[in-house]
């Protein structure tokens, strides 16, 4: 037990350094005067292993687009839509993600001669086949002119976590939450009438949360009937992607969410800065592991219930 509750303040200590210090994309931004008042602007985002974030238009719900938000101005008029290329790209396939690198061009004309600062918002996130950060947000300002001029950038995440907020005892507590239908459900209600409890905590824009769901609905089918239940709680925003997530991957579980994100009570109790996370508890409230997935997770209820 000593070993496992160890095991499980160094994640959280790494997980609290890296969302600080080293968050895995980073940005460098440049201006190129291409014609009379037009230019090129090239937003190229650099991406460490083993990292990817999404195109502009990633679809299905699956994975957050990458996304910029240009501040109003009335002497800058946009031409064309904006073009994108990874760095692992080859002609014009289309990728699920960029795992390297890529870079977005737009063209931008301007009115007049008048000095110019081209100010935007990039949203984005960064996930590995296992799991997500929480998305990031992060305003930018580029200067046009004559000449070309890059800026350089790093990537930062919404998250104020510490090594001393890291360093928790987690410790089990029953919580109220709404489900889909706006109904406050109690956690005890289930966990006090189960011999165990998965607790899941993923997004509906978290391809890796939606892998480890869908695995986890025939161990749900196999041991539901031996005392073994499932209350998935959602870091979503927007209710409908929440809802639409759970009924195309077809969830039958208790479903709740505050739809607060990272920013939920629950998200700060278990210093949540990644996801999908889990806990496995048993009747009585105490913690028998967590972030078990697939096979791990197979194994450990086999043994828990004696198959």
């Amino acid at each position: 037990m000593k070993r496992f509750i160890f095991f499980i303040i160094i994640c959280q200590m790494a997980f609290s350094v890296f969302a600080q210090n080293n968050h895995p994309v980073s940005w460098k931004f440049s201006s190129e005067k291409i014609a009379p008042l037009t230019y090129q602007i090239k937003l190229h985002a650099t991406v460490q292993e083993p990292y990817h974030i999404y195109p502009q238009g990633a679809a299905g719900g699956m994975g957050m687009p990458t996304e910029f938000l240009f501040d109003q101005d009335d002497n800058v008029e946009f031409v064309g839509e904006m073009k994108e290329k990874g760095e692992e790209q080859k002609g014009e396939e289309s990728l699920a993600y960029y795992s390297k690198g890529v870079t977005f061009t737009q063209t931008i004309k301007l009115k007049s001669e008048k000095k110019t600062a081209l100010t935007f918002t990039v949203k984005y996130m960064a996930c590995t086949n296992q799991m997500c950060l929480p998305p990031s947000k992060k305003k930018f300002a580029l200067e046009l002119n004559d000449q070309a001029r890059e800026t350089t950038a790093e990537g930062t995440m919404n998250s104020s976590n510490s090594q001393n907020e890291a360093i928790t005892s987690f410790i089990y507590q029953d919580f109220a939450m709404a489900d889909m239908d706006g109904k406050t459900v109690s956690s005890k209600d289930i966990t006090s009438k189960c011999k165990y409890t998965f607790i899941d905590f993923w997004a509906s824009w978290c391809t890796p949360c939606r892998k480890q769901g869908r695995e986890l609905i025939p161990m749900y089918n196999k041991y539901k009937s031996k005392g073994f239940d499932v209350i998935a709680v959602s870091l979503d925003t927007d209710a409908k992607a929440w809802k639409k997530a759970t009924e195309a991957d077809g969830y039958t579980w208790t479903n709740l969410s505050d739809l607060k994100g990272f920013e939920s009570p629950m998200s700060k109790k278990y210093n949540i800065i990644a996801i999908p996370r889990n806990l496995l508890i048993d009747q009585k409230g105490n913690i028998v592991a967590m972030d078990l997935h697939g096979e791990e997770l197979e194994a450990k209820l086999a043994e828990l219930f004696k198959i």
